[in-house]
């Protein structure tokens, strides 16, 4: 606020008057209202007398335009309170007349009306595709009060209030960016004067970084029937955070876990999802990437990788011994695990008519091997089962048919020829015992 003080000298010696007014506020927007207050002390130790006080201008109106004052005593003062307001942007002039006794004298009044307050201006960089945080500032060269800005946009918060505003503020609004103008309405009053502005700022984007996603499988080449670990790690490059992120694979196979989800992932962070696959045949794996932003808009991404699986069964029965003991039939061997990862619920079956043994062997380690041992009236072929690590189960069959084994009874030949050869020889001295006593 200008407080200018004018004192006027009057011609003649034995009479002096001061003149002061103050302007509020000093810059006004078209059409606000300035109050104008006039101060006329009169310094001198005899009475004054002021016909009236007028106010000209062509740009300006003054209400009122034309006080009468009357008589102003020794050391007193009179004060005048006046509007003005002006349509015209620019320096407004008005003059103000004061008329007393045989004398008129004339003091300009400036007023000040501007079209470009407030100011405002983004100072924070933007990224394009990103929920960005928008920091505005606003800035007014003389008091505002109960400013309010709104954004003509979808943003969060809808209206930042500021309140009293004098040199210059920061608000911040949350937006999708993907517009180069944003509107905004002002409200806010000057003086006694309220007032509603829209103003539109044009911004430039700086491409977004997105979303960084990494495959990584432990083998390339695998046996069937064997779990491979496909582990992703996704990487939020963006400078917002992201929401209920989903990871959905796609394969020719059983996954496990079926699908993985995080609730948030901060800008900057990273995290490694794994799952288990089971492949069925070769091919692709293609994993989708969900994932939502502050104002819950969806986006998508694509992430893939290849993997080539064998014919042969990743476990395998080998060094089938078969042999028969007292009318059954024994079998043993061992399962080979030629995968990477190890099998569960290993169980080895023999099978004959209606007949079967189980031989629970449990777990077989990756590169390794456990043994088995059944026992079984007849067997026509063995059923090797098992689980891998991606829950999934197989199983393979082999025949055992036109296989001659050694019999255990052979090699007791020579102890039955001498149990007989035992009893002949007990038979004949019998007889002869026999023959001796009839005599």
């Amino acid at each position: 606020m200008r407080l200018i003080l004018i004192l006027l000298l009057l011609a003649f010696p034995s009479a002096a008057i001061a003149v002061s007014y103050e302007l509020s506020p000093e810059i006004v927007l078209p059409n606000g209202y300035a109050d104008c207050k006039i101060i006329i002390t009169n310094n001198e130790p005899s009475a004054v007398r002021i016909n009236s006080i007028s106010f000209y201008s062509s740009t300006v109106e003054v209400f009122p335009s034309h006080v009468a004052v009357g008589v102003i005593g020794p050391g007193s003062s009179y004060t005048l309170k006046v509007s003005m307001k002006s349509e015209f942007v620019g320096r407004n002039a008005v003059e103000m007349l004061v008329s007393y006794e045989n004398f008129t004298i004339s003091q300009p009044i400036e007023l000040m009306v501007d079209d470009k307050f407030p100011q405002i201006a983004v100072s924070s960089p933007l990224y394009l595709g990103e929920v960005n945080e928008l920091r505005l500032l606003i800035s007014s060269p003389v008091v505002l009060k109960d400013l309010r800005i709104e954004a003509l946009f979808n943003a969060t918060p809808r209206i930042a209030y500021v309140g009293a505003l004098s040199g210059i503020a920061q608000v911040s609004f949350k937006f999708y960016g993907d517009s180069e103008d944003l509107r905004f309405r002002i409200y806010f009053y000057n003086g006694r004067s309220y007032h509603e502005l829209e103003k539109s700022l044009k911004v430039t984007y700086l491409p977004s970084k997105g979303i960084s996603t990494n495959v990584q499988i432990s083998r390339n080449v695998l046996y069937h029937g064997e779990a491979v670990e496909i582990s992703i790690e996704i990487a939020n490059l963006r400078n917002d955070g992201i929401f209920q992120i989903e990871v959905q694979p796609y394969g020719k196979g059983k996954f496990y876990p079926e699908k993985g989800k995080f609730e948030k992932l901060e800008s900057g962070e990273k995290r490694v999802l794994k799952f288990l696959f089971s492949p069925e045949e070769s091919g692709e794996v293609v994993f989708q990437i969900k994932y939502k932003d502050y104002f819950g808009k969806e986006n998508e991404i694509f992430e893939k990788t290849s993997l080539s699986v064998l014919e042969s069964e990743v476990l395998k029965l080998s060094n089938i011994k078969k042999e028969t003991d007292y009318g059954k039939i024994r079998i043993s061997g061992e399962v080979v695990n030629y995968g990477h990862r190890k099998a569960i619920n290993v169980l080895v079956s023999a099978f004959c008519n209606e007949s079967r043994v189980d031989s629970f062997i449990g777990e077989v380690g990756a590169n390794d091997y456990e043994t088995f041992d059944l026992e079984i009236g007849c067997v026509e072929f063995l059923k090797l089962s098992w689980w891998n690590e991606a829950g999934e189960s197989f199983s393979v069959v082999e025949k055992i048919k036109d296989y001659q084994p050694e019999s255990k009874r052979s090699d007791m030949l020579p102890y039955y020829v001498s149990i007989v050869s035992a009893a002949a020889v007990l038979l004949l001295v019998v007889f002869i015992l026999l023959r001796h006593l009839k005599r």
